[in-house]
C-alpha cells in the first residue's frame, strides 16, 4: 500500500506500506517504527529519526545529505543505491543489514552493535567506528576513506576485499580479516603503533 509521508506521525507503528517519491525531509519522527516498509526514493534530509526502529525494510535510492539517527534499530534493513551524506548512527544496533552500492560522506557508528552488517560496493568517506562491537560483518568491493577503530571490539570482521587508505586506532583491528597486501601497507602503521624500529 502506497502511503503519503505526511500521514505519518512520531511515534508511530507502521506496517506494510510503501513510501514513493517523497519527502521525509525537516520532519520529526523520533520512536516510529516501520516494519515491512518500502522507501523508493524518498528524502530523509534534516528528519529527525532518533530512537527509530527498522525491521523487514527496504531503502532504494534514498537521499539525505544529513541523515539523523541515533539510538536506532535496525533489522533485516537493505539499503541499495542511495546517496547519504553525515549520518549520525551512533549508539545504534544493526542486525542482518546489507547496505550496497551506494555513497556515503560520514557515518558516525560509535558506539553501536553490528551483527550480520555488509556493507557491498560503496564508497564511505569516512566510517567511525569507535567503542563499537561488530561480529560477523563484511565489507566488499568498498572503498573506504577514513576508519576509526578506537576501542572497537572485533569477532569475525572481513576486510579483505575494501579499499582502506587511513585507519586510526589499530588495535581496534583485533578480530579482523585482512589481505597478506594489506598486511604489507599496514605494516609501517603497526610497526609505529607497536614501536618496532625498522632499519
Amino acid at each position: 500500500m502506497e502511503t503519503p509521508a505526511d500521514q505519518v506521525l512520531a511515534g508511530d507503528r507502521r506496517e506494510g506500506e510503501r513510501y514513493v517519491d517523497d519527502t521525509f525531509s525537516r520532519v520529526r519522527l523520533s520512536g516510529t517504527t516501520f516494519t515491512d516498509c518500502a522507501f523508493e526514493r524518498v528524502s530523509l534530509h534534516e528528519a529527525d529519526l532518533r530512537g527509530l526502529h527498522l525491521a523487514e525494510c527496504r531503502l532504494v535510492a534514498v537521499d539525505a545529505p544529513v541523515l539523523t539517527v541515533p539510538r536506532s534499530s535496525w533489522r533485516d534493513v537493505v539499503v541499495t543505491g542511495s546517496r547519504l551524506g553525515a549520518v549520525e548512527a551512533y549508539e545504534s544496533t544493526w542486525r542482518t543489514v546489507l547496505v550496497e552500492d551506494g555513497k556515503l560522506g560520514y557515518l558516525n557508528a560509535r558506539g553501536s552493535q553490528w551483527t550480520d552488517v555488509s556493507l557491498h560496493g560503496s564508497v564511505v568517506d569516512e566510517l567511525d567506528l569507535s567503542g563499537a562491537r561488530l561480529s560477523r560483518v563484511s565489507l566488499a568491493g568498498c572503498r573506504i576513506s577514513t576508519l576509526r577503530l578506537t576501542a572497537a571490539t572485533l569477532t569475525d570482521v572481513d576486510l579483505r576485499d575494501t579499499r582502506l587508505e587511513v585507519i586510526e586506532g589499530l588495535a581496534g583491528l583485533a578480530g579482523a580479516w585482512v589481505s597478506e597486501t594489506q598486511l604489507r601497507e599496514l605494516a609501517p602503521l603497526l610497526a609505529d603503533h607497536l614501536g618496532i624500529r625498522v632499519g
